[in-house]
């Protein structure tokens, strides 16, 4: 499990948020979640996605969204300074 950081701003409901990421070819990606489902760290939020691979060469990870965006992608690439990677646990 991995986690990206993301922009936060008001959703539709008192509940939801929606959420942007930052897609290294420029457009940013939208979607809308849970409150709950983001996760806070002092100033910063993130969104708990999918990791699917990691270009070391490039510094992108590409990643699988919970859902799908606004702009219909399911899979972007984002700069790997702005993902968490969780170890697995055996």
């Amino acid at each position: 499990m991995a986690r990206v950081l993301c922009e936060v701003s008001s959703g539709l409901r008192p509940t939801e948020k929606t959420v942007a990421i930052k897609d290294v070819r420029g457009p940013r990606q939208y979607l809308r979640v849970d409150d709950q489902f983001v996760v806070r760290e002092g100033t910063r939020t993130f969104l708990p996605v999918g990791l699917i691979g990691v270009d070391s060469a490039r510094k992108v990870a590409l990643i699988e969204l919970p859902h799908e965006a606004d702009s219909g992608a399911n899979r972007v690439w984002v700069a790997l300074d702005e993902v968490q990677i969780e170890e697995a646990v055996p």
